[in-house]
């Protein structure tokens, strides 16, 4: 399914609905941010489709995701730390981990 930039900015809108991003008081505006990483995962989807084959597109996109994730959960596991002092972040980092083995979406953490 090929959608343009309008229509995936509707589906992050719709996406980011069930579970916001906290953009706080970055200096940026939101909606020219989301344009900027829909436009960059478009255009690097097309190079991708130009050169390989559908497996490997599905690949490097997993691969990616996953990367992400990783990403995402070390900095918030950075933040936590930061939040708290000397080792009284631990019991939020189990439950933090004990939600994302489930693959619980309930929000608490």
């Amino acid at each position: 399914m090929k959608l343009g930039l309008e229509e995936m900015l509707q589906l992050l809108q719709e996406v980011e609905q069930g579970d916001p991003l906290d953009f706080a008081d970055l200096p940026m505006d939101e909606d020219q941010l989301r344009r900027l990483v829909l436009s960059d995962l478009l255009q690097r989807d097309q190079q991708l489709q130009a050169s390989a084959s559908a497996e490997e597109c599905q690949l490097i996109y997993l691969l990616s995701t996953a990367r992400l994730v990783l990403e995402n959960l070390l900095l918030h596991l950075q933040l936590l730390r930061l939040k708290q002092p000397e080792g009284g972040s631990d019991a939020q980092w189990q439950v933090l981990l004990r939600r994302f083995r489930r693959g619980d979406d309930d929000g608490a953490a």
